[in-house]
């Protein structure tokens, strides 16, 4: 606001807080404008142009059509460097420690270019096997590699369809049944509370071996195809 406020607002500008509702009143009256220096501000880039910000021409649609006629991927968007906001190939794109490591552990980090490079294996393996469209499903934790393949799925041109690493074989079913997933990415096992399940543990026998066992809950929801991960990790 500090930059477009007084270009857009004029002599009625007085700084960010006083002058909130003022600019959130023009952004409604002028979406055309607002929303332009939006996506110029994020970078937003277009294979197709979109006609308009906004069409409210078809009275059936209350809400009126955003970005008719427009065509992008967001995940390219996201993935390319751009000189505004700032973003170069160099650039850090994720930090994280791996499952399992405690608070004094060392932090990894990726680049854009490395985060890029992986999305694009992953989105090409994709594109050999299923058809733009198609949903693919992600069971798996909050990771590194879950975030890799959520953007390849939608450079890809496929739907996500998120599942909850928690969730019970039966529920998993009925989302994999309802989105028609045409596969599943999940992991072996995760960790909980910061401890590892391994086989060694004799975990097997414990009731809560279902909870754990990401994969176990996955087979038994009789997916189409399941792409395993390893855990990354100690």
């Amino acid at each position: 606001m500090e930059i477009h406020g007084p270009k857009l607002l004029g002599t009625s500008y007085k700084d960010p807080i006083a002058s909130f509702n003022l600019f959130r009143e023009y952004t409604v009256r002028h979406p055309e404008v607002y929303w332009s220096i939006i996506l110029k501000e994020l970078s937003v880039t277009f294979h197709e142009p979109p006609k308009c910000i906004l069409d409210t021409t078809d009275k059936s649609r209350p809400g009126g059509t955003w970005l008719p006629g427009s065509v992008l991927n967001i995940a390219e968007c996201c993935l390319l460097p751009s000189i505004h906001p700032r973003k170069e190939d160099d650039s850090c794109a994720i930090v994280w420690r791996d499952e399992g490591d405690d608070d004094d552990s060392d932090v990894n980090r990726i680049t854009l270019k490395q985060l890029r490079e992986q999305v694009i294996l992953v989105a090409n393996a994709l594109d050999r096997t299923f058809a733009k469209g198609d949903a693919i499903a992600i069971d798996m934790p909050m990771t590194v590699n879950a975030v890799i393949i959520y953007l390849a799925i939608v450079l890809a041109g496929c739907v996500v369809v998120s599942i909850a690493d928690s969730f019970a074989a039966k529920e998993i079913a009925t989302r994999l049944r309802v989105s028609k997933a045409k596969a599943i990415f999940t992991q072996v096992f995760f960790h909980f509370n910061a401890v590892i399940i391994y086989k060694t543990l004799n975990f097997y026998s414990n009731p809560l071996f279902a909870l754990f066992r990401t994969l176990y809950r996955v087979v038994e929801a009789s997916p189409h195809k399941v792409i395993v991960l390893p855990v990354s990790g100690r």
